[in-house]
């Protein structure tokens, strides 16, 4: 009995001493991190705290680590591997999350101040850890350095979860790598609070959209640019072979920390600053961010580098951004005489038609605002210096004169007038977008329309200078009249399916026409 009682004391005991030693020798919640030295929770009653591993601190413990700290480990250490391959970082990063401000996000030093939402929303954590290995490595004076961080830890993000994948917490949506074209990139405050390309650090003041207008009002232009920018450096990434891709990461760091054989500029050019020209303003920005990237004394050591910024170049270009700067062109431009709003029956049918022919830039506008199509939100006219269009439709109610047309002749290279008076009268669009003006007659039966081709009419702008009303004239076809002469008409094609007249002519100014009833 005795012995029995003894080996029941004894197994009890070493059951006692084995949790103890377990107890001694438990590691706490942690993260298993060379860099993040530190994560606080901060909670309405109380704060968690969790440490790296390595520090081996005892703390108490955490339900919300306890559930988390494996997916942040795995966040964490997978971005600090890739930044720390290129180059280690110089500091430890230290955490904080703020459960009840969800949409804060800072980055000061070397401290990161991120709300829970957007925590748990992909790609802001790793963007944080990006952005403080970036600072280490650039703190120059630079008018673009803002956008330069995003477009190059952008970059680092890409590399770093294979696509980029930021994500908004209330939309779901995410930035996403897609065709973007100069100059429907630039966008209004609201179109850019709306999209998740927005800045993380702009999430919680987008969600008062009054305050974002006036806080984000001198920053939306140069931000609007990132979505482009960062296109067209990873497809120029793309075209590097393997082994110029592993260079080209590598030299990185050498890239952020090289002098520039011309000094970045501080501010912005007197033409820009002087221009309200939101385009004017757009145009410099992306100059600049070619300019760190060209300018840069790594480029003379490295052929990859130079076969990199030629890539950049060229994805710029063929996305729409040449040395055109205060210019937006257009496949097909809408210019209303009178005021838009979203409302618009017109607007809406072109809206309609931008998203059946996302191949086709199109933009309507009227005398304060341009929606570059499919966006619902318009810029202001006065942001472009210019704007030019491959094909230019105008409605007008009467007769009117070539000085009229001719108005248009920097603009555009053909012009469709469209006789219209009838307001309760919709005219439809879609076949003239397809083709053309002889699709535009069999569409709209019974209105009267002209289209001019303006490089050929300003052959024979002396000679028709004189005409006072444009359907009088083509009605009234005095061939004895110099000015009908000029034209060079050999014969007039009536077309049934347009229900309208092609004239054959030496000079194609009037290519096709239908008179009012």
């Amino acid at each position: 009995m005795f012995a029995r009682w003894f080996t029941v004391l004894s197994f009890v005991c070493f059951g006692l001493l084995s949790l103890f030693v377990v107890q001694m020798t438990r590691r706490p919640l942690c993260i298993e991190s060379k860099v993040v030295e530190r994560i606080d929770r901060l909670g309405p009653q109380s704060t968690d705290t969790i440490y790296r591993c390595a520090v081996n601190r005892e703390t108490a413990y955490s339900t919300y680590f306890g559930e988390q700290s494996r997916d942040l480990t795995y966040r964490i250490q997978k971005t600090e591997r890739l930044l720390e391959s290129f180059e280690p970082f110089r500091k430890k990063v230290q955490l904080t999350i703020f459960p009840d401000r969800p949409y804060l996000y800072r980055v000061q030093g070397q401290h990161i101040f991120i709300g829970q939402k957007l925590l748990e929303a992909p790609g802001h954590l790793e963007k944080a850890l990006a952005k403080i290995w970036y600072r280490e490595r650039n703190d120059s004076l630079f008018v673009q350095q803002d956008l330069m961080e995003e477009v190059f830890t952008d970059f680092l993000v890409y590399l770093d979860l294979g696509d980029l994948d930021i994500g908004d917490p209330d939309t779901r949506l995410k930035t996403a790598l897609r065709k973007v074209k100069w100059p429907f990139v630039l966008k209004s405050v609201a179109a850019y609070c709306d999209s998740p390309w927005k800045q993380s650090e702009h999430f919680a003041l987008c969600q008062d959209k009054a305050e974002a207008a006036h806080e984000l009002n001198q920053q939306v232009v140069e931000m609007s640019l990132r979505p482009l920018l960062v296109t067209s450096w990873v497809n120029a990434y793309r075209q590097l072979t393997m082994k110029e891709r592993f260079e080209f990461t590598q030299n990185l760091p050498q890239l952020l920390r090289a002098e520039h054989s011309e000094p970045l500029p501080i501010v912005g050019s007197a033409e820009a600053l002087m221009s309200n020209t939101a385009l004017m303003k757009a145009a410099e920005a992306i100059k600049n961010v070619n300019l760190f990237v060209s300018k840069t004394n790594a480029i003379k050591d490295s052929e990859t580098h130079r076969l990199f910024l030629s890539n950049f170049t060229n994805e710029l270009r063929m996305n729409g951004f040449h040395d055109a700067f205060a210019e937006a062109s257009f496949d097909v431009l809408y210019v209303s005489q009178g005021p838009l709003t979203e409302k618009s029956k017109v607007l809406q049918q072109f809206m309609k038609i931008a998203k059946a022919q996302p191949k086709l830039q199109m933009a309507v506008r009227d005398g304060v605002n341009l929606w570059m199509l499919p966006s619902r939100y318009p810029v202001p006219v006065k942001s472009f210096g210019q704007i030019k269009s491959v094909r230019t439709v105008v409605e007008k109610c009467g007769g009117y004169n070539f000085s009229y047309v001719m108005d248009y002749a920097e603009e555009t290279e053909k012009l469709l007038v469209v006789d219209h008076c009838d307001a309760k009268k919709e005219i439809q669009y879609s076949r003239y977008l397809s083709e053309g003006a002889e699709g535009f007659g069999a569409q709209n039966k019974g209105t009267a329309f002209v289209q001019f081709h303006l490089p050929s009419l300003l052959m024979k702008k002396a000679e028709l200078e004189q005409v006072s009303n444009v359907f009088e004239f083509i009605q009234k076809r005095d061939v004895e009249s110099p000015s009908f002469k000029s034209l060079g008409w050999r014969e007039v094609h009536w077309s049934e399916q347009a229900n309208a007249y092609q004239p054959k002519a030496f000079v194609d100014a009037i290519e096709w026409f239908r008179m009012p009833n």
